[in-house]
Order: structure tokens, then sequence, then C-alpha cells
């Protein structure tokens, strides 16, 4: 038998200092500064282009084994894969009921129920074109809807909205073993609509009995939902939504211990819920940091071992989705779900690639579900706890995130928590703020979104749309329209009280109005959903309305002068610039003197000229004068001039000068609105 050789560490080299590498790469830039290989990002971390042992020699952060506090590397010792907790919403129950079995039998296995924002704010349903989520109406719907389904063998997700006790009492109903999160989130819900039909006082009393009510019955039930998909959708940084996380559930746990909650009882009865964006290592990074900051919290409440865990469900971002080119949404999903995999999330949603168009088809929400299967069953994610543990990287970034994290958690408590926050509108700022800068470097290009303001795809496919079943729908419709009046009925206050309205058919929002009686409403500045698409697709339905009139849609030709070789860097900037408005791009044949250049434009309206700095000098003023004298159109040149020369051809009527460093955004907007996009 061959004899095991003893392994030694591999020393046939010497290993370079930090200082020694960083004088070869001093010597490869070529007179760069090696400051540009850093990266800043939005929360002032600074980006080193690489890391070594002795970056993460101090870090804190730094814990040999999952399910040991601060729980950095995860809940338990070893790995546990997430639920497939995929959103899922319907028109009516019916639909509802057919959608949720459908996906049961292919993967899911959470019951994800979505309800429309009027439920979740304890309001009447509607039914309109715009209304997203389940419009349930009493507890027949609750009925119907989960017709068919164990409810009890399969974990449950919803998000209740202000006041879940209503709905707990319908499930409670149908199952007398539930599991999962059934939760109410009031803080959410008043950032998200400005005002809640509840007073927060009154909110957190209910959320107590809930807790109780949950202890009681459902062990495994969580009733206490942590959002920040608000926050993060209105453009908020990582380090800032981890922090109003924290200070969310500080609040609700010290709420809960005022009337007369444990703490250990307030802990492991919340459910924080993340959005995952798509910087990947700062993602991953976010939800590492926010176990270890929420385990260090709830040690100080005085919690055992299990309160001190985060119970994490995550989505894909809303944010950094788009409406074009719609396909690229796949890439964008499977890449923050990868990251929320590899930090160790207890369950995931996959954006559809639809989603920011319409309610997700069966073909959308088919592919978005295999994204997490395949990530477990075919990458193997689900088989290894915590693989991003021990990159230098990733430990050295996930403490950077916890500190600039906890800087801002104590901002906030400093302010008087988050509801105070709020209402002076410290968090609208922070989110503001960083909105501001991350749309910047999305209209200037510096931030590439595939498909919208790069690589841009002007005979895109749109995904199939989703068939209505009208009947269906105008039956449903009918019920909503019904005016039920309630009489000689009093304030629910046990659950067997609530049940018996829920028996009696009474209708969700009659019973939260009994509820809602004397409680003053709370008001804050809402924060409003965007996206990084957003200004690039308000271009491109100014140029349809454009297209709309002129009855084809509109060209810019660029001009190349010179060779190939002269031209080329520019006709590709340039072809990107306006294809990002949705102009369709012709080019000339090499242009040599002024003649070829009006030859060449005669039949152009928009116009750019794409040549070397050369060229420009030489050529540039009286190719201009000539194709302004021979017809009226608008031109661009590309690239960057001096001042002297920027002069002389705005005033031989150049229109424009585009570079790498123009808002493209700006100069496109200004563009569509002279040729009569004006929406």
């Amino acid at each position: 038998m061959e004899k095991k050789r003893e392994l030694t560490s591999f020393n046939e080299f010497p290993i370079p200092t930090y200082e020694q590498w960083r004088t070869i790469t001093e010597k490869a830039l070529k007179g760069r500064s090696f400051d540009t290989l850093m990266t800043t990002l939005l929360d002032d971390i600074v980006l080193e282009p690489m890391y070594q042992q002795q970056d993460i020699k101090d870090c804190s952060t730094l814990i040999n084994d999952p399910g040991v506090f601060p729980f950095v590397r995860g809940n338990v010792p070893g790995p546990k894969a997430w639920k497939i907790s995929q959103e899922l919403e319907a028109a009516t129950p019916k639909l509802f009921n057919e959608t949720i079995k459908h996906d049961l039998a292919r993967g899911q296995n959470v019951i994800h129920m979505v309800l429309s924002n009027e439920m979740r704010n304890g309001n009447k349903p509607v039914m309109n074109d715009k209304s997203s989520g389940i419009p349930l109406f009493d507890f027949d719907d609750i009925k119907q809807a989960l017709e068919g389904i164990d409810v009890s063998s399969q974990p449950i997700y919803i998000d209740a909205g202000v006041v879940s006790l209503p709905l707990l009492a319908a499930f409670q109903l149908v199952s007398d073993q539930l599991d999962g999160t059934i939760a109410s989130d009031p803080i959410h819900q008043l950032a998200t609509e400005g005002e809640l039909t509840y007073s927060l006082s009154a909110s957190f009393d209910h959320m107590k009995s809930a807790v109780e009510w949950a202890k009681q019955k459902h062990e495994n039930l969580r009733t206490v939902l942590v959002q920040t998909h608000v926050y993060h959708n209105g453009g908020a940084s990582a380090a800032k939504e981890l922090a109003i996380a924290l200070s969310t559930g500080v609040m609700y746990v010290s709420e809960l211990m005022e009337r007369g909650i444990s703490a250990d009882d307030a802990g492991k009865a919340i459910t924080f819920a993340f959005s995952i964006g798509s910087d990947f290592f700062s993602e991953l990074a976010k939800i590492r940091a926010a176990r270890l900051l929420w385990a260090s919290i709830m040690k100080e409440f005085g919690v055992e071992k299990e309160a001190q865990k985060m119970m994490i469900h995550a989505r894909t971002s809303a944010f950094t989705k788009s409406k074009l080119d719609p396909y690229v949404n796949l890439l964008r999903g499977t890449s923050e779900a990868f990251a929320a995999a590899v930090a160790g999330v207890d369950s995931l949603h996959v954006s559809p690639l639809d989603e920011a168009i319409q309610k997700s088809s069966a073909f959308s929400r088919r592919i978005a579900r295999n994204t997490s299967l395949i990530l477990q069953e075919e990458a193997y994610i689900g088989v290894t706890a915590d693989p991003a543990g021990g990159s230098w990287y990733v430990e050295h970034l996930t403490e950077q995130l916890a500190k600039e994290a906890w800087k801002a958690f104590q901002e906030i408590e400093k302010s008087g928590g988050i509801v105070a926050a709020l209402k002076s509108e410290l968090i609208q700022t922070w989110v503001d703020q960083t909105w501001e800068k991350r749309k910047a470097e999305v209209e200037s290009r510096k931030q590439t979104v595939i498909g919208v303001n790069r690589f841009v795809n002007l005979v895109e496919k749109l995904p199939p749309k989703i068939e209505i079943d009208e009947v269906e729908w105008n039956t449903f419709a009918r019920k909503l329209e019904m005016n039920v009046e309630i009489e000689d009925v009093t304030r629910p206050g046990s659950l067997e009280e609530f049940q018996a309205l829920m028996l009696k058919n009474i209708p969700f929002h009659l019973i939260h109005k009994l509820l809602q009686e004397g409680s003053p409403k709370s008001r804050v500045k809402s924060i409003a959903p965007r996206r990084l698409a957003e200004p690039f697709e308000k271009l491109r339905n100014k140029m349809s309305k454009i297209e709309g009139k002129l009855g084809e849609r509109p060209s810019a030709l660029l001009l190349g002068l010179g060779t190939l070789a002269e031209h080329k860097p520019r006709v590709d900037f340039s072809s990107e610039f306006f294809q990002s408005a949705g102009f369709a791009i012709k080019r000339s044949l090499p242009v040599r003197d002024q003649g070829g250049a009006v030859d060449a434009a005669k039949h152009s309206n928009l116009v750019v000229i794409c040549g070397s700095d050369d060229s420009y000098n030489k050529q540039a003023l009286s190719i201009v004068r000539a194709i302004i004298k021979d017809h009226d159109c608008t031109i661009f040149l590309s690239g960057r001039l001096n001042e002297e020369l920027k002069k002389e051809l705005i005033n031989a009527g150049l229109y424009g000068i585009i570079d790498a460093k123009s808002n493209a955004y700006d100069v496109l907007d200004e563009l569509l609105e002279k040729m009569g996009g004006s929406l």
C-alpha cells in the first residue's frame, strides 16, 4: 500500500507583502493612481482591490462554527436549505386556489399569500386593473382559497398589514396546526402608506394578543413581521436598511414587553424580511451582519439562545427590475437569489421576470421557482453551511457593514426610535439622498442597467400576457359590491369571539372597523417605491409617443469621420447613448470631407458626428456649417472638446456635445421634448 504523504504548507515561494504587491500594481497602472482600484460604496465603505489574512486579524465577526452566537454563519450548526416561498396572488380566491395547488405540486413549499393592500390596511377590498394581491372579503373566501390544501403540512407566509387578528382567527378555523408567519408589521405599513387606519398603540395591543394566542395554540407560528422592502425600494443603502430593521425590531420587542410579553417570547415571534439587491457581496454581508447585530441586541434584552436568532425571509429586489428587456430580469433575480442563498436565509422569493409589468404568468413563476430549485438541487448551495465563511473579503465587509449599520441604528435611537425618525423625516431623508445618488449614476450611465441604459434591444419581445377569467372576475367583483351591514355586534376580544364572527361570514373590513373604533390615525410622509430603470423607461415612453405621431421610429445617423479605426470608438459610444432612448441607429460609410458629410446626412433629422480629436480640429466646424446650410436638422458631436472649438461649433449651429461624463438622461430627455414627446 502506498504510504500517505505528509502534507506541508506551500512554501516554495516567499509570500509577497501588501507593499510589494502594491508597488508592482502601480507600475502596471502606468501613471494612474492606485486609488482608481478602490471602490466606495453608498455607505462610505471603501473596497480594496485585494484582501489578505491580516485584514481579518482583528475581525470580531469571524466565528469558527455556524450555530454559535452571534450567528454570523447561520442559526444552526450544519447546512439548512431555504424554503421556496414564492409570492402568489390572484384576482379572486378561486383563482388563487388554482395557482397555489399548481405551484405546490411543482417545487414550492410555502403557502405565500399576498393580500390586497386594502386588506393589509383593514379596508374593504376593491377590484380594478391596478389592484394587486388577493381581495379576501370574508371567511368563505379563505376557505375557497385554501380548498383541498393541507394547511397543517405546509408553512405559511402572510404579511397581514396593520393588525393580524381577524386573519389569524380565520386560519385557526382552517387548521389547528399552523407553522410559518402570519404577522402584522404596522410600522412598515405606515412608511408605505403614510397613515394607518389604527393608532400605533392599538396595533401594538393587537400584536400582543396575537403573540399570546400563537404561543398557546401554534408554537411554530410567528406573528410579528419586520420588513425593509419599502426602504430598499425607495433607494436606501444596505447599512441604512439594516439599521431601520434593527430599530423596528427593537421597538416591537419593547412595546410587547411593556404589554407583559417576555423578551424571549417577543424575540421568538419575529420574522425579518429583507430585499436583496444587485451588489452581490454587499447583500451577502448585509444578511450576515443582520444576524450578528440582532443577536447582540437580543442578548442585551437578556434572552435565551433561541430568541437571539434572527429568522430571515428574503425576496429578490423589485428596485433592480426593469420593464424594458424583461428577460434580463432572469439574470438579476438569479444573482440576487444566489447572494441570499449563500448568506443563509430561511426562506426566499425570487422575482418573476415580468414582476414590474403585470401579475406574473405561470411561465414566469415557473422560471423563478426553478431558480431556487437549481441552486438547491444542482448547485448544492443548500447542503453547504455558510459557503462564504472565512473569505477575507466577505468577513471584512461583514464587519464594516455591521459597524456602519450600528452607527445608523444609534442615530435612529437617539432621535427617539423608528417612529420618531419617520415623523421627523430622518428616514425619508436618508432614502431620498441615496436614491438621488443612485439615480445620477444610472442617468449618467456610470451604473449600467443592462437592456435599459446599455446594450439595448429595440426588438425585444415582451413575456406572454396573463389571461384573465372574466366570468370569475366579474362574479367576484359583484360580491365585493354588496353592502353588508352588521347590527348588535360587539367588539371582539377573545379568539372565540373572532371565530364566531368568522363563522357568520362578517366581512374582514367590518371586523377591522369594530377594532378601529376610537383609534386616532398615525401619519408620516410615505416613502415612494422606485426602480433603477425608471428614468430610461420614461424616455422610452416618450419615444413611443413620438413614434405614434410619426408612424415610424426616429433614427440617429452616426456620421463617421476618417477611417474606421478613427471613428469606431465614438460611433459605438454614441450608438448605445441614443439607443437607450429608443432611437434607431444608422451608420454612415466613412466620410473624408465636407461634401461627403453633407451627402451622408442629407435625409437625416438627427446627426451625430463621430471622429478623432484631430479630425474635429480640422473638419468639425466646416462640416457643421455645411450640413446646417443644406437642411434643417439637429446635430450632436461625440467627444470632449476644448472650450474655444466648443464655442465656435455651438455658434455655428451644433445642438449639443456628448461624452462619457454627460448625463445621458438629461440630454436625451431634452431632445425628446424638443421632438414632441411630452407625456
